[in-house]
């Protein structure tokens, strides 16, 4: 028979494990996931496994053998917390991760995102695709994904066969979000008047690339920007902020120049409210050697260079703070899983244990660290679970 437990040695872990409410809350969370198992085929309940998938990716887990290793060593915690005697086998991880339809865990991370407090800085969300390649680079998979730079919030995620096919990816990701008086900001594979158009439409505003290969407003853009930078700037009522920093052994400076007086353009009435077009000159010198790159971007909002800076800046978090992460702390581009829908679902188990250790830190940094604690400790595991299942600890 167990001895009760000290309260000087009750643990947070050991409060959250002993509390009924919180198998409660894992019931009611993930109600709405259709079950691919056939009743006979249900010795564990769905929620238990998700429960035990998701704790296996925030202490480390990187792989289904990594969840099956981790669920038979807290066997102990998972008997406590959930009542499982036995921990499943790696071919009950491997079915389930193969045949769950992805967007039933994606609807339930969504949905606990969206409830989640908004922030008092105005919203900025940045369109961007990644190629889930897998350690053979056989993988189809290409998620497009909403994320809102300013809080590092995966807002939403669309999955597609290839890059080429952001063009119908972006709309349907737009149409499940709530983007009233938020800024849009896309790369160029999103520049289409179509999109323009949907995001006005919702309420939204944007500050979208020009790619090359949209022809004339590129070609226009450029020839302009060549044009004020010869007669001057204040010629062509363009105004300008130039920026500069050093560190690293480096030298990176950033011009903008930004015009928000386009009558003259032609063009201008196919791109839904069109006010403002931007150029971005880039140079780094790194050991003596100078690089340049010219981008630039059209927007429905009137701008002054700082704040257009600051916002196709912020689009760069997607990369560094979800994209990075994703690879380099939970090691994606290395997974093995390319059956069914393994890839898929692991891709957003990743994101939603990211989120959580993302809200826990306050950013990015430390994420490894914040892995290897819930690993060694249950409380920091718990901890991190009670923020999606809104259980006090």
């Amino acid at each position: 028979m167990r001895q009760k437990k000290s309260a000087e040695f009750y643990s947070e872990a050991d409060q959250l494990i002993d509390n009924q409410a919180f198998v409660e809350s894992v019931s009611e969370y993930f109600k709405e996931i259709k079950d691919p198992r056939v009743g006979d085929n249900q010795s564990y309940s769905l929620p238990h496994l998700l429960v035990m998938i998701l704790c296996a990716i925030l202490a480390g887990a990187n792989t289904i053998i990594d969840i099956h290793m981790y669920a038979k060593l807290k066997i102990e915690m998972f008997t406590r917390l959930l009542g499982v005697k036995k921990a499943p086998s790696y071919d009950v991880f491997w079915w389930l991760l193969t045949r769950l339809d992805p967007k039933n865990i994606e609807s339930c991370f969504i949905n606990w995102i969206q409830s989640l407090p908004e922030s008092d800085q105005s919203k900025l969300i940045a369109i961007d695709g990644k190629r889930v390649r897998g350690k053979y680079k056989k993988s189809k998979i290409h998620l497009v994904s909403a994320w809102e730079s300013n809080r590092s919030f995966l807002l939403g995620q669309v999955k597609t066969d290839v890059k080429s096919n952001e063009i119908t990816a972006i709309p349907e990701l737009l149409e499940s979000l709530d983007i009233k008086d938020a800024t849009i900001t896309i790369d160029a594979a999103g520049c289409q008047t179509e999109i323009v158009k949907k995001i006005r439409e919702n309420g939204g505003n944007y500050l979208i690339t020009l790619k090359g290969n949209q022809g004339t407003l590129h070609a226009e853009a450029e020839n302009f920007f060549n044009q004020a930078r010869s007669f001057g700037y204040e010629e062509a009522e363009c105004e300008t902020l130039l920026s500069a920093e050093k560190g690293h052994g480096r030298i990176e400076e950033r011009q903008v120049v930004i015009t928000n007086n386009l009558k003259w353009l032609d063009c201008c009435e196919k791109w839904k409210d069109l006010t403002s077009m931007l150029e971005v000159t880039s140079r780094r010198t790194i050991k003596g050697k100078t690089t340049e790159a010219r981008r630039f971007f059209i927007s429905n909002l009137k701008l002054t260079p700082k704040l257009a800076g600051e916002i196709v800046r912020s689009h760069w978090s997607v990369e560094n703070r979800l994209h990075w992460n994703m690879d380099v702390n939970f090691k994606e581009d290395a997974s093995l899983a390319a059956t069914g829908y393994a890839a898929d679902n692991l891709a957003i188990l990743r994101r939603l244990a990211s989120t959580l250790i993302r809200i826990d830190l306050g950013g990015v940094r430390g994420t490894a660290n914040r892995r290897r604690q819930a690993a060694w400790d249950d409380s920091w595991t718990i901890r991190l679970l009670s923020r999606i299942f809104e259980i006090e600890v």
